[in-house]
């Protein structure tokens, strides 16, 4: 089995048919089918059920996807990592972040970043802990920076702490709710959530369950931020988001924040990397500069010591 082998049968996997498959590639369509049935051979079994509209991966074929996949990641960052440690400054750094540390971090830490390495390619996933969290594990992202749940631990993952990240209540400047003070106040109410209860992004369930009060009713689950956004400005639902996002004039501008007296989740933001993997030096470059951007910033230097959750 060599890696042309994989990388042929990731390549066809992914565009379901040999045509497309040799397209991308750049092979002809004769090359790629005898990479595939000499990786089939040697496996000793089919990976893709033949059909008139295209390739379908196989029971067998799909478990050696996940193998697959590892092995060409493993094997670009092999590269990179030679060729980095040998002056190149070439290379991909893929992570994956959530809106606050993006907003406060990002800007800087990237254009440090570039200073030594301009010429890598730097792939960014936003989203949140139970988005990003399994693509780590995967190996498709390098790095994730976002909140983390309390428990329980992920014994595969290494989290170090960033800082905390407080969260607000918000909703159009004219929402019949915007100056209400307490949480009992929104029972009743429609909410945006980012993620399902018991993860950070669903605060308002922990809130309210904090308080006595009933489930919240949710509108909208969505990880994008525009989304959130657009519902809240443009309806009568609620959403908490970080208090970062307060700060920046799009957000400020278009919603109020309520001033909620009763106390609201913070959630911790750590930098997560997988134990059983090493970065590139690019990729350990572009971490550094966002742990080195909190220290700038000096935000919340007791964050190391505080719980998952206030």
């Amino acid at each position: 089995m060599t890696l042309q082998q994989i990388i042929d049968f990731l390549v066809v996997a992914e565009q379901g048919g040999m045509h497309p498959a040799a397209r991308a590639s750049g092979q002809t369509q004769p090359a790629l089918s005898r990479s595939l049935k000499r990786l089939e051979a040697e496996l000793g079994a089919p990976l893709f059920d033949r059909h008139a509209g295209g390739m379908r991966l196989t029971e067998c074929g799909q478990r050696f996807q996940v193998h697959a996949h590892r092995v060409a990641i493993e094997a670009r960052q092999a590269r990179d990592t030679v060729r980095q440690m040998s002056g190149s400054a070439q290379g991909q750094v893929t992570y994956g972040i959530s809106v606050a540390p993006s907003l406060l971090l990002a800007p800087a830490a990237i254009a440090r970043f570039r200073q030594r390495f301009p010429e890598v390619e730097l792939h960014s996933r936003s989203g949140l802990y139970h988005l990003l969290a399994p693509a780590l594990r995967a190996g498709t992202l390098d790095f994730v920076i976002c909140p983390v749940p309390a428990q329980p631990a992920d014994p595969g993952l290494e989290a170090q702490t960033l800082l905390v990240s407080d969260m607000a209540l918000v909703a159009r400047r004219d929402h019949p709710r915007a100056r209400v003070r307490r949480l009992k106040a929104l029972e009743g109410e429609r909410f945006v959530v980012g993620a399902p209860a018991g993860q950070p992004g669903a605060g308002i369930f922990e809130a309210f369950a904090r308080h006595g009060l009933g489930t919240p009713q949710v509108e909208l689950q969505t990880d994008g931020l525009i989304d959130t956004l657009a519902l809240v400005a443009g309806s009568e639902c609620l959403a908490m988001v970080p208090s970062a996002l307060l700060r920046r004039g799009l957000v400020r501008d278009a919603l109020a924040r309520l001033p909620i007296e009763d106390d609201l989740p913070s959630y911790v933001v750590a930098l997560m990397t997988r134990r059983d993997a090493t970065l590139t030096p690019a990729a350990r470059e572009l971490a550094t500069q966002f742990e080195r951007e909190v220290a700038y910033l000096k935000i919340r230097p007791e964050a190391a010591k505080a719980p998952m959750h206030r």
